[in-house]
């Protein structure tokens, strides 16, 4: 059946596009119709059809034969033109009129089917036009088509197909059976009565919508106003949305002022006149529709939605899909209003960063409505809040360690870490107390030079991870929870850049003397040498320094010159004058000048390390007046025991004397050990017992001597000396009877040897 269908309809359509004369179409068994206005047609007609005298009507047969159903004639101005006659005109026979009940017939146009009732319906076509509400381009959407009734089910009714998808309101028109439809086409009645379009006009009693009318899953109010598309929005005469507001658009249901968090709308659409919907075996004249409101996509960026953060800010990130801007939306943040501080786009969304007044629960839902009187809610988020973190700052003055305190007078580093959290504290300069600099990468916090006192360090949070300038904005601003003196740092310097010691050599110039070295200063130069103290090389940034400096003299012998000492403790400020120091005393031969510079270990000045007290810069210098090459001098010597090993030999004991010596000297005018001596001696001073009777005697005794000194003054040694003695005979005991003793040969020289003590150290240098 379908097949014969479409065979028939195409020959219609080809029947018309091949001719492009004019057409006149009769139904069967009507009345003689003027084809022509003037002129006649040339003949002659067959198949049932009669023309009329006059040459210009024509009567259609009572029942056409399929063969003579259409003729066409030649039109000319009289008979005799017919041979060459052009013009023509198409005459075509249609079956009888139907009998249309339009009140019974029903349109379904989303099944695309017309169910006709009435008599005749027997190949009557069915031709339709219409375009989709909706459509983006209205002419070439255009749906256009014809069909025929071939087969009607029963004598009364013909369901003929047509093109799914139609408007409601489609232009549905019926044509009879064999007939024609076009412009060029021209039909009458039986009675010969013209008919227009509007004869041919079909109006169904009911239109049937079986889709579903509304085709959103949702209203998206992520662009502007939310629409709902709807399939047949000509058929829809009144929509109503509750509290929001909504008005039928071409293709959709535009729908505004939503309010509420997460809310849902639902669209009550009530049809036209004669349209109905289907649903199960009930046909309803409106439709209701729940819809939820797509709203934009919003997130709150992990690591900014804190806790107890006073004056926050919050970043929110808008889908790349919505088209609000954010700077036009009314943003609250758990019911608060709030402000947009900044708006970065980015290729995954746009970046709010709303500053708020903070929040101490453990919840906060932002929301971004159009406008308070709109009030179309656009997005929505609910996000759990995170404990605001804690700065913890370290401040160190590179080289010397950490700090407790803000220094006024160099830059100290700051480290700085959380106890928890994405982001990271930036230190924050605070106008009156500190200033804040960044040498590469590295923070540098310095005190204002009139600031003391005490202070907290703020910080700025960050999260780095945040699209452009987003990164360095501060979503909150905290202080420490400790104060930090403010003060000056005093560094301890160097001392051997502040303190010289000077002497001048033996040309009278005057030799700057290095530290930590042994030096020799002319005798004549003795009383030139001084200690500089350079205060104005001290810099502000090492700050006041606190030394301490001592000068000490010793005597060759190890004593200390007393009148030359110096022991000072000296408060040293930046950029002060020179102070000279003189070393004072009347200096002798081989006087050692030692000088000591150290700092004060003070830990409330000075910025020590925690891990190295050892480190504390000090500085001393040598210098030995130079002095002779030999010393004589006279000494008091007791020898415990000498012996004499000239015969007759023997045992000196108890034995004075008074002795110059003289000594080579070492470089430090100490007296070499072995040295040449002189003087008097007295000998065997108390008589030994024995057979050789040794008489007390002077003796004048020259030779050599060693000494070890045990102290100022004293040593103690050993001497051998040839003596000149000054004394009796030496007598030799007989029996032990003393009148019996006899007299010893011997010499008055003699040379004697034992170990001594000597006292006393009264000369010069040579």
């Amino acid at each position: 059946m379908h097949l014969a269908r479409a065979l028939v309809l195409g020959c219609l359509l080809v029947a018309g596009a091949a001719t492009a004369a004019p057409v006149v179409q009769l139904p069967e068994g009507g009345r003689a119709v003027e084809v022509i206005p003037k002129g006649v047609l040339c003949g002659p007609v067959r198949g049932g059809w009669v023309l009329g005298p006059e040459g210009r009507t024509l009567k259609p047969p009572t029942r056409a034969e399929e063969a003579s159903r259409t003729l066409e004639l030649k039109v000319a101005a009289d008979e005799a033109a017919c041979a060459t006659a052009t013009d023509t005109v198409v005459v075509v026979a249609t079956g009888p009129f139907p009998r249309i009940d339009s009140a019974s017939t029903t349109f379904y146009p989303d099944d695309g089917r017309l169910e006709l009732k009435g008599t005749g319906l027997k190949n009557v076509s069915i031709v339709w036009s219409g375009t989709p509400r909706g459509a983006a381009d209205p002419k070439t959407a255009t749906l256009d088509g014809q069909e025929v009734c071939l087969e009607p089910n029963g004598p009364s009714e013909c369901a003929v197909p047509v093109t799914p998808g139609l408007p409601t309101d489609a232009t549905l028109s019926w044509v009879p059976a064999y007939g024609r439809r076009g412009a060029d086409v021209t039909t009458y009645d039986a009675n010969g009565r013209f008919l227009d379009d509007e004869y041919f006009r079909l109006r169904p009693g009911r239109t049937v919508l079986t889709r579903p009318l509304v085709q959103s899953s949702g209203v998206d109010l992520s662009k502007g106003p939310g629409y709902a598309a709807v399939t047949h929005s000509e058929a829809v005469a009144s929509v109503d949305c509750g509290t929001a507001r909504c008005e039928v658009t071409e293709g959709a249901v535009s729908i505004r002022n939503v309010p509420g968090l997460n809310p849902t709308v639902t669209l009550r659409l009530r049809l036209v006149p004669r349209v109905f919907f289907a649903k199960g075996d009930a046909l309803e004249t409106s439709v209701a529709e729940t819809l939820p409101v797509l709203a934009c996509p919003l997130s709150a960026v992990e690591g900014t939605v804190l806790r107890d953060a006073e004056d926050s800010g919050l970043v929110t990130r808008l889908d790349a899909a919505c088209a609000h801007d954010p700077r036009g939306l009314l943003w609250t943040v758990n019911g608060a209003r709030v402000r947009v501080e900044r708006v970065v786009k980015a290729q995954d969304g746009t970046y709010v960063l709303l500053r708020t007044s903070g929040t101490n629960e453990p919840q906060v839902t932002v929301t971004a409505i159009t406008s308070r009187v709109d009030g179309t809610v656009v997005a929505s988020e609910t996000a759990d809040t995170k404990p605001v973190p804690d700065p913890r700052a370290t401040l160190e003055l590179p080289g010397h360690g950490t700090i407790d305190f803000v220094p006024t007078n160099r830059p100290a580093e700051v480290t700085v870490a959380s106890n928890g959290g994405l982001g990271r504290f930036v230190l924050r300069p605070l106008g009156g107390a500190y200033t804040v600099t960044t040498r590469e990468s590295v923070t540098l916090i310095q005190g204002e030079a009139t600031a003391g006192g005490f202070v907290s360090l703020r910080f700025g949070y960050r999260l780095p991870t945040l699209p452009a300038e987003l990164a360095t904005s501060d979503l909150f601003v905290t202080s420490e929870r400790v104060q930090r003196a403010v003060r000056e740092a005093s560094v301890p310097t160097n001392v051997e850049n502040l303190v010289e010691f000077i002497c001048a050599d033996k040309e009278g110039n005057d030799e700057k003397l290095a530290p930590s070295r042994p030096h020799r200063v002319d005798y004549a130069m003795r009383n030139t040498c001084r200690v500089i103290i350079h205060r104005e090389r001290l810099t502000p940034e090492e700050g006041n320094q606190e030394i301490t400096l001592r000068i000490t003299v010793t005597k060759s012998d190890g004593s200390v010159r007393g009148e030359s000492s110096v022991d000072q403790r000296l408060f040293l400020r930046p950029k002060g004058d020179v102070r000279v120091i003189p070393v004072q005393g009347n200096l002798g031969q081989y006087d050692r000048i030692l000088v000591q510079v150290a700092h004060v270990a003070d830990e409330s000045r000075y910025a020590l390390s925690t891990v190295d007290r050892t480190g504390l810069p000090s500085a001393q210098w040598t210098a030995i007046v130079r002095g002779g090459m030999f010393r004589l001098y006279t000494m008091a010597t007791i020898p415990a025991g000498l012996y004499r090993a000239t015969q007759p030999s023997g045992q000196l004991a108890v034995n004075f004397g008074v002795l110059s010596r003289l000594a080579l000297l070492n470089n430090e005018g100490q007296e070499r050990l072995l040295g040449i001596e002189m003087g008097l001696m007295g000998l065997g001073l108390v008589p030994q017992s024995g057979d050789i009777q040794f008489p007390p005697t002077l003796a004048a005794v020259l030779g050599l001597g060693l000494r070890v000194p045990i102290g100022p003054g004293a040593a103690v040694g050993a001497q051998a000396w040839i003596a000149r003695e000054f004394r009796g005979d030496i007598t030799r005991r007989t029996n032990g009877a003393p009148g019996t003793d006899t007299v010893v040969p011997s010499s008055k020289w003699s040379f004697i040897f034992g170990p001594s003590i000597s006292v006393g150290n009264v000369g010069f240098n040579l």
